[in-house]
């Protein structure tokens, strides 16, 4: 038997927020613990604040994976991001 059919699989909102905020709280980094899930019709936002970089590509990319996720509202911020500026002259300062 040949079977090739798309099967699309609709989770609520409210199945998607508690699995992307379980996967998260079961990360290595405690930061991750703490950021905010909104979902609203498959979109999930991600908003908080994280150490580094890499913690939030870890976080976008990790809840990309949860079954019921169609699309990501990235709204974390790097903590210190803010403190840096650039001076005219393109230094960092």
């Amino acid at each position: 038997m040949n079977v090739h059919e798309n099967i699309r699989v609709d989770y609520s909102d409210d199945d998607v927020r508690f699995r992307v905020s379980s996967y998260l709280k079961s990360r290595h980094f405690q930061n991750l613990r703490q950021i905010g899930v909104a979902v609203q019709n498959g979109t999930v936002t991600l908003e908080g604040t994280v150490d580094s970089f890499y913690e939030k590509q870890i976080a976008l990319s990790s809840c990309q994976r949860v079954a019921g996720v169609l699309s990501m509202v990235d709204h974390l911020s790097v903590a210190g991001e803010e403190l840096d500026t650039l001076d005219t002259s393109g230094v960092l300062v």
